[in-house]
Order: structure tokens, then sequence, then C-alpha cells
């Protein structure tokens, strides 16, 4: 506005004192809702920089507190990762000792679900790796869980994997906590039942079913289900085990196939620039 801007070239003081007027009989004649909410904005832009300096400092504050929260736990987490490691070659030792096999690494490949076929006695994924990605028939599938199933036929680009969720796809497991070993048989949804355990067996609800390793197929040591029942069979001379699985079978979109065992010498738990970073500050020989 040009007269405005004329005003406060000469009469700055006077101009500015006239607005001041003006506002204040302006704020003055309006209702008292319209006075609290021009105070509330005007506090706003008055103090909003400062405001956001203020939470800057704080957030800053709060940074460094999770900086050093991190920087514990993953000291905590080598200290931790090392005493395992010790613990590995004093047992791989005894094996050795022992004569018993060398323990392996399983090397897991990665894989997308991209079809399933569903129905109530067969229950098939197909995957997006095959033979080009060294996947063969038989070989035992994980999800982030634990056991699914195992590859049932390979193309050069594609698989099927034949889920646990299937008839006549029977899996041997051992409970976790009493070492007892049975057979795995599904029954509905993820629902399945451990055969031949004997009445003085010990198995309670609550106990972790994993694959035993027998039979060559199933690696052992992956969960597969949870004991959720346990009642004398009608004949007297065995238990009736049911057991639920955690993995929702009709919903997995992400599965990994073990194509082959390592030595834990030969296997590749983290890249060239972690391994240098646990040299430099733990001194962890990788």
């Amino acid at each position: 506005m040009p007269v405005l801007d004329l005003l406060f070239r000469k009469h700055r003081e006077k101009t500015t004192l006239a607005l001041l007027i003006l506002l204040s009989l302006t704020l003055l004649a309006l209702p008292k809702p319209a006075k609290i909410r021009f105070a509330q904005s005007t506090v706003n832009v008055v103090f909003s920089p400062a405001q956001r300096f203020v939470n800057y400092l704080q957030g800053l504050g709060g940074l460094r507190k999770e900086n050093a929260r991190l920087r514990r736990m993953v000291t905590s987490l080598m200290l931790e990762r090392e005493r395992l490691t010790q613990f590995r070659v004093e047992r791989e030792r005894l094996r050795r000792m022992a004569a018993f096999k060398e323990e392996q690494f399983l090397k897991l490949v990665p894989c997308e679900v991209i079809g399933r076929n569903l129905d109530r006695f067969q229950t098939i994924l197909i995957v997006d790796k095959g033979s080009a990605d060294s996947l063969r028939a038989r070989m035992p599938v994980l999800s982030h869980q634990g056991y699914v199933g195992r590859v049932a036929n390979v193309f050069e680009h594609s698989a099927w994997v034949q889920l646990i969720s299937s008839r006549n796809s029977p899996v041997s497991c051992i409970d976790k906590r009493s070492r007892v070993v049975g057979v795995l048989e599904w029954r509905d949804h993820s629902y399945f039942e451990l055969n031949n355990v004997s009445v003085v067996e010990d198995v309670q609800v609550g106990d972790t079913l994993i694959t035993s390793g027998f039979g060559g197929v199933a690696p052992k040591g992956f969960p597969v289900a949870v004991v959720t029942k346990v009642i004398p069979d009608i004949d007297g001379l065995s238990l009736r085990v049911d057991a639920k699985s955690h993995i929702e079978f009709r919903s997995l979109e992400e599965v990994f196939v073990v194509t082959e065992e390592i030595p834990w010498q030969r296997a590749i738990m983290y890249d060239e620039q972690d391994s240098t970073v646990l040299r430099n500050t733990m001194g962890v020989q990788l």
C-alpha cells in the first residue's frame, strides 16, 4: 500500500502508535471468545521459534540417551556373542573327542511364494526359486517360525513346496523338554497329533515339539508345534497328544529352503565391514 509505506517512511513512530491504538480498540470491541483466539494465535506466532528451539534441544538430549542405550546394548550383544562362540568351540571340541559328527551351519535360500494350491488334503506352495538357484527335491523348507515342509518338485525357476499341513506328510518330532520322540501328523488347519507316544512317557501341555532330525529330511532342532492336550488313548497303552503350530500355513508369503550344510568355520555370519567393526571394537576373531 503506497500510502502506508509513505507514512512509515515520514512518520514511523506516529504511524506505528496509531496502528497499535487502532488494534487495541478493535480488540476491545471484539467478543471474549474472539479475544482469546486472537491472543492464542499471537502467542503461538511470537513464541513458536523459541518453542521449536527448545524442542530441538530436548530432542538432542533424547538422542544422546538413546545412543548411549544402543551402545550399551550393542556392547552387551557383542560380549554375549563372544561367550556363545566360546561355548560353541568347547562343544565342538567335545564332539570331536567323542567322535560325533561335526555340527553344521545351514545355508538358506530365501524364496517368495508366488502361488499356492490349497485344499483339504494337500497343501502346495509355489516359490520363485528353482534348480537355477541350487534347489533340489526333498530339501527342507523353513519359515521364521520353524519347519514348514519340503521341496516336492523343482523346475528351472520355480519349485513346489509340500507343507506339513498336508495328508501323508508326517514329520518326526522330539519333545524339547523331555526328549520324547513321536511322529507328528496333520489333522486340520494348524492342528496336529503326535503319534507313537507311550502312556508312560513324559509329555505335557505347553511342551514345544521340534524336528528330531531322524530320516535325514528335516534338520534337527526346528520348532514345529506346541502341545495343547494330553490324554490317555482308548487302547490304554498310548497317549493322545494334540498340538498346534504357530505358523499360519495359508498365509505364508516368504520361506527359506535349506540348500546345504556348511561347517561353522566356513559359515559367513557377517560381511567384511561388520567383521572389521567387531575386530576393532571387541577383538573378536571371525
